[in-house]
């Protein structure tokens, strides 16, 4: 008797502990997705109240004989197994979901009806979000940021894992799929057909991709934080709204018909799991997660890695600066050598590109040629009778230290002390934009002082025949070829903007019928013009009436970004700038022509005549007045005393009109040998 007493007490402290491994087993065993799925599964409550209910009926049913202690472990092992396979089994129902009602009721059916409304009006929001979020065609770039700050970097990435855990179609659909195989299915539901269950579950994953794909646009294009998260619990929302329809229903407030549609037997009947292949069809879903995970962040960084490139800005730029003058600019060679000059900051106007570099993570864009919006020349020609210089740009970029974007000059400074990394000429207001186009209000520009200003800053970039002006084609680089002798204009600019009509390729001057003509740059008659901020540039035809000029002077009309220049040059260059000699020295002068470090104003012995400022319209020196330069000096105004060039010196008249002639042999007209360029001459030497 004290051996049987011994042996109960040691089955049932087994017993017991027995029975915590199967509940702790239970516990760590049961997975399901939330409730908002609609997927439900036993809690895990009451499927230990089951199985301890089971044990202790077996318990007592069981009669307690004197056995060993070999015989009681067995026993033990084979009730714990018992309940473990039960517990794997892990029965489901089917989704509390208007999506269920699209295979549970009849086709032509009320439930089933409102059943497809509701799936057509989520895949509607769906898609609608989808092209609202940026899904565009067609236009490159519009959506995505130049780029953004750590802060909604780092929210980008973070949400790609909360988005995964709140999209619940694409494993519901693929969980019940997995779980509920034709043949289980026909067993319980003879009356329903399996494909629209298929179907059904098809339509749950491809909602869950299309959330998906809201998902990856939401945070390609997010600018801040809150923006992220709110647009995630609206697309939570939209993707819900077959369970918030079903809850509805039951309650009696869509229809009767969908009251009962929503209670009938599919969703109380359970699917217990399979016991044999689970464990591979486990490792499928952590594929597909791992798919989706590796989609969103392969998005998110291809983007990232874009944006700190600069490839979201626009590559280039024309760049309008205001006529603000700075009449004691400061300009230091490379000799350290300093000199005083007038500075106009519209002879900076014209193309700025990028070129690679990052400063303060943003892109440099560099000034370029004002001849083709090409780079400087960085080579002088070998034979360099006009002493001609490499052309050292300006620079617009972001610096932190102002919190501002700056056009400056390496070789321009405010005073000694200026900032080595930051000499800014002009600066925008505070901003943290990365994108130069969003940049608002007004500039501040250095003068000897500061003052306020205004920048004009548009993207040369075309996407469709509008963005240039429909006076050209945009190519597949995005770019304008422009058109040439188009009915009887042909179009100039980096968006076609400039138009020459070809009875104005020759201009005649109202106060001696003196006539100027356009340029050909190439000497073998190409056609192409020599151009100076998208302008052409005119040159006097010799004999054709000026007592001012004689038989082997040069004088030439060229645009400075702003102004009309007229440029003098004696028969001591006259003779000589157009003769194969020196063919490369003109060439080199008229490509990498710049107003400013070609002293187009400040030699005065050069620099005989000005006009007013053009508008945009101004594309030939016809319709603007001109003036003579007189004195000069602190006494008369920025460009001296200005005498009115017009009839009967009167002002608003214009001088120059356009000629009938579409174009002249300037070989004949000059008495030249070809047809040629004008030099880098223009301000270095008199006549």
């Amino acid at each position: 008797q004290k051996h049987n007493r011994q042996t109960d007490r040691l089955n049932e402290r087994r017993e017991e502990e027995d029975m915590e491994a199967v509940g702790e087993s239970q516990s760590s065993s049961l997975v399901g997705l939330s409730e908002n799925s609609g997927l439900v599964h036993r809690s895990n409550a009451s499927s230990s109240a089951t199985i301890a209910d089971t044990w202790h009926e077996n318990q007592s049913s069981t009669a307690v004989t004197t056995v060993g202690d070999d015989d009681a472990a067995a026993r033990v092992r084979r009730r714990r197994q018992s309940f473990i396979d039960d517990v794997e089994l892990d029965p489901i129902t089917l989704p509390e979901s208007t999506h269920t009602l699209l295979f549970t009721e009849p086709l032509k059916s009320i439930p089933c009806v409102i059943s497809i409304c509701i799936a057509g009006l989520t895949l509607l929001c769906l898609q609608l979000a989808l092209f609202n979020n940026g899904l565009t065609f067609g236009n490159k770039n519009v959506v995505i940021p130049a780029n953004v700050d750590g802060a909604v970097k780092a929210a980008q990435y973070t949400a790609i894992f909360i988005a995964l855990l709140m999209e619940e179609e694409i494993p519901t659909g693929l969980y019940l799929l997995q779980r509920i195989p034709r043949p289980y299915f026909i067993e319980k539901f003879p009356e329903l057909c399996y494909g629209d269950f298929v179907n059904s579950n098809l339509l749950r994953i491809f909602m869950g991709y299309l959330f998906l794909a809201n998902v990856l646009l939401i945070l390609m294009t997010a600018r801040d934080v809150l923006q992220i998260f709110f647009d995630f619990v609206a697309l939570q929302f939209i993707q819900q709204l077959g369970g918030t329809a079903f809850k509805l229903a039951r309650m009696s407030m869509l229809s009767t018909s969908m009251k009962e549609a929503t209670t009938r037997r599919y969703f109380r009947t359970e699917f217990r799991r399979p016991t044999l292949g689970w464990k591979a069809k486990s490792f499928f879903f952590v594929a597909v997660y791992l798919f989706n995970l590796c989609g969103l962040l392969g998005g998110m960084i291809y983007v990232s890695v874009r944006q700190s490139r600069g490839d979201f800005q626009c590559k280039s730029i024309t760049v309008k600066f205001r006529e603000d003058i700075w009449r004691e600019a400061t300009v230091v060679s490379n000799q350290d050598q300093e000199d005083k000059r007038v500075l106009v900051y519209s002879f900076f106007n014209g193309v700025y590109a990028q070129d690679g570099s990052i400063h303060d993570g943003r892109p440099v864009y560099i000034e370029r040629r004002k001849f083709d919006g090409t780079e400087f020349d960085t080579t002088l020609p070998s034979f360099n009778p006009f002493n001609a210089t490499v052309i050292i740009p300006a620079r617009i970029q972001y610096c932190e230290r102002y919190r501002a974007w700056v056009f400056m000059h390496e070789n321009i400074l405010k005073s000694k002390r200026d900032d080595p990394d930051c000499p800014w000429l002009l600066r925008s207001e505070t901003t943290n934009v990365y994108d130069i186009e969003e940049v608002k209000g007004p500039w501040q520009a250095w003068q000897g002082v500061i003052e306020t200003t205004d920048v004009l800053i548009a993207c040369n970039e075309c996407s469709v025949e509008a963005d240039c002006n429909l006076n050209g084609e945009c190519n597949e680089g995005g770019s304008c070829d422009c058109n040439e002798n188009v009915e009887g204009s042909t179009f100039l600019g980096p968006r076609c903007e400039v138009a020459l009509k070809d009875n104005c390729r020759t201009i005649i001057g109202e106060r001696f019928n003196e006539s100027y003509s356009i340029i050909d740059l190439d000497w073998a008659g190409s056609g192409q013009l020599w151009e100076a901020y998208n302008r052409p540039m005119y040159r006097y035809n010799l004999g054709s009436g000026s007592p001012l000029l004689d038989g082997t002077d040069m004088f030439f009309l060229i645009f400075s970004g702003s102004r009309w220049f007229g440029i003098y040059y004696g028969s001591e260059v006259g003779e000589v700038m157009f003769t194969e000699e020196y063919r490369e020295p003109t060439a080199y002068a008229a490509k990498n022509f710049h107003a400013f470090w070609d002293k187009v104003y400040n030699t005065q012995e050069v620099t005989k005549v000005v006009s007013d400022p053009v508008g945009a319209t101004g594309y030939t020196p016809v319709g603007v007045d001109f003036f003579l330069i007189g004195e000069r000096g602190e006494q008369f105004g920025p460009f001296g005393a200005r005498i009115p060039f017009q009839l009967y010196n009167q002002t608003g008249r214009g001088y120059f009109r356009c000629s009938d002639e579409a174009s002249v042999d300037l070989s004949t007209a000059n008495n030249t040998t070809a047809p040629g360029a004008g030099g880098r001459e223009l301000g270095r030497r008199g006549g």
